[in-house]
């Protein structure tokens, strides 16, 4: 499966799920950009060089059946897409969200440590579970919040330690303001390209630096080109990277290092680089209530959830492949709204069943650098995870 990068002319705004025509006229927008977002890209890219795009920008309609073997529809999704992630092409380092377990040792500093719970400690709760209490700052968390994003390099090293993780600032786009407006949609249908009275706002765009780009594996030879992104559809130039599967090619080497740890640990956490749309809501596995605890039997290993760090969900939507048969917006069709999980969420697990190394490694070469699978959203990018070592409870 080959690596790319994708990098823009321009400045880039994606305006995730809210329409200037469904309930809001204006949103601030999403970044990076939502896997949802950039399989449209993809899929796109590989109309274009299939000649399957009319000069208007419309699915040729006697090619339907090319189409549909090519790109999918709503119901198949035949593309395995990886991120997209930043990426500074003169060190070649990846930047993921930064996991949410992470607060600096002092306000300032570079050096973190994981604030999951090192004492097996419960509260009672009106859920159906016990809860337990991280070990987050005294002071507002605002202060002890870490950088935004953390390069692949500092990950290996977050996975197999909880204390002592330098993650340093990274400076890899900007954001501009740019006055933005609302098209009277009544009027556009008659080709006059007129602005509602008043719906001039003004909304962040980022522009990435010259050495900064997107990464993303596709299981599909793309050929080199430019293809458009985004809200504004802004160009941006797609091209195969010189090497391939770098992150696994650097996970793989602390691999053996990570199952020894959890060996000895009996707990690991599970780590979202990218947003997680699962079939059991916020909870990546299929869990049942014993004694008031969150259990789950994956792989061989029996699982409790201990913890986890999951923020605010997100809603997730985009535009069906239906063809519409009106121009106006609010004819659409749009695929249904689910909710995610966010990047950089964080969940500890503790293995309490009396299982082996090789039940525990069997697990780690299965989930680690991997999908947890929900056709089709998994396909697209989403619920793509590493693990790490856990405390000792």
């Amino acid at each position: 499966m080959p690596d790319y990068i994708v990098k823009p002319y321009d400045v880039l705004f994606f305006r995730g799920n809210k329409s200037f025509h469904f309930g809001q006229w204006y949103t601030e927008g999403v970044f990076p950009p939502y896997p949802s977002t950039f399989q449209g890209f993809i899929r796109s890219k590989l109309l274009c060089d299939n000649d399957l795009i009319d000069s208007s920008g419309r699915l040729i309609e006697d090619k339907a059946s090319e189409i549909k073997n090519l790109i999918g529809n709503d119901d198949n999704f035949p593309l395995n897409i990886t991120g997209p992630y930043l990426i500074n092409t003169k060190t070649g380092d990846i930047y993921f969200k930064t996991p949410a377990d992470l607060f600096r040792k002092t306000a300032g500093c570079d050096i973190c440590y994981s604030a999951f719970p090192s004492k097996d400690t419960r509260l009672e709760s009106d859920l159906e579970f016990f809860l337990s209490c991280p070990d987050i700052p005294g002071d507002k968390p605002e202060k002890f919040s870490p950088p935004e994003y953390i390069s692949l390099q500092e990950l290996i090293q977050y996975r197999t330690v909880l204390t002592d993780i330098k993650v340093s600032p990274s400076k890899l786009y900007l954001t501009e303001d740019r006055v933005v407006i609302a098209i009277n949609d009544k009027e556009l249908a008659n080709k006059n390209r007129v602005v509602y009275e008043g719906r001039f706002c003004v909304t962040p765009y980022n522009r990435l630096k010259n050495s900064t780009g997107f990464y993303c594996h596709i299981d599909r030879k793309i050929p080199s080109g430019s293809c458009k992104l985004g809200s504004e559809s802004r160009l941006v130039y797609i091209q195969k990277l010189s090497s391939d599967n770098i992150v696994e090619e650097w996970l793989k080497k602390s691999r053996d290092e990570l199952i020894s740890e959890i060996c000895k640990t009996k707990t690991f956490r599970l780590v979202l680089l990218q947003h997680g749309i699962f079939k059991n809501g916020w909870l990546p596995f299929e869990f049942s209530t014993e004694d008031n605890r969150l259990v789950a039997a994956v792989e061989g290993l029996k699982i409790e959830l201990v913890f986890a760090f999951t923020g605010v969900p997100l809603k997730i939507s985009g535009y069906s492949f239906i063809k519409s048969k009106s121009n106006t917006q609010k004819d659409i069709t749009l695929k249904p709204m689910v909710n995610a999980v966010s990047a950089g969420s964080v969940y500890m697990f503790r293995i309490i069943n009396g299982c082996t190394e090789e039940n525990i490694k069997a697990f780690v070469e299965k989930y680690d650098n991997n999908k947890i699978d929900h056709p089709l959203y998994s396909n697209m990018g989403y619920n793509h995870l590493i693990l790490g070592v856990g405390a000792k409870l």
